[in-house]
């Protein structure tokens, strides 16, 4: 017999999920400070076979502890949001946006290193957003007008401004974030009728 889980236990595998990438990125944060050490190399660089490693590293290293910083405020948010479906459903957001956003840097991407966290964050943002207008449900709505309120600003994150922001990063995390939006919220108004 299953028992429905209680909302301490969501609540602590929410924490759980969102605490267990925000430390292991503070950890390589810390490597990555040491004299010596540059953990950077591991990022996506588009093209080459010893940048598809990055694929799987580059949304757990940053370039410097502000680009850490400003990563994680806007990754816990989102993450917490998206647990709000499920903490599944946040795992799977995850790896689906590092992984196909992270291959699409490494393929069009500029030849440069890519690394940060933003990739996936952009690729939550985007989910949040395709759901929410595709679903139609109330929750789902709800959550997409608290995330394109609170960060609107993240358009234009999409557009190259910087050369040494990853702009690619953004654009095909969103692109891919979209993408699962789109295909998870069909199956989703699928199984309501």
């Amino acid at each position: 017999m299953q028992t429905k889980p209680t909302t301490l236990s969501l609540l602590t595998s929410t924490r759980f999920a969102i605490f267990s990438v925000v430390t292991i990125c503070f950890v390589l944060q810390v490597i990555n400070s040491l004299p010596g050490i540059n953990l950077n190399g591991l990022g996506i660089y588009p093209r080459s076979i010893q940048g598809l490693i990055g694929i799987l590293c580059a949304p757990f290293l940053h370039g410097s502890w502000w680009h850490f910083a400003s990563n994680m405020v806007p990754f816990v948010v989102l993450s917490w949001l998206i647990c709000q479906y499920s903490v599944k459903r946040f795992y799977n957001v995850f790896i689906f946006t590092a992984c196909v956003g992270g291959l699409l840097v490494w393929i069009f991407g500029r030849s440069n290193i890519h690394v940060g966290l933003s990739g996936v964050i952009y690729g939550l943002w985007g989910f949040i957003l395709c759901y929410g207008v595709i679903r139609r449900s109330l929750k789902s709505i709800i959550i997409a007008v608290v995330v394109a309120v609170l960060y609107s600003g993240f358009i234009w994150g999409v557009l190259p401004q910087r050369f040494h922001v990853s702009f690619e990063s953004h654009l095909f995390g969103a692109l891919s974030g979209i993408l699962l939006g789109f295909k998870l919220a069909k199956a989703d108004k699928f199984k309501d009728r």
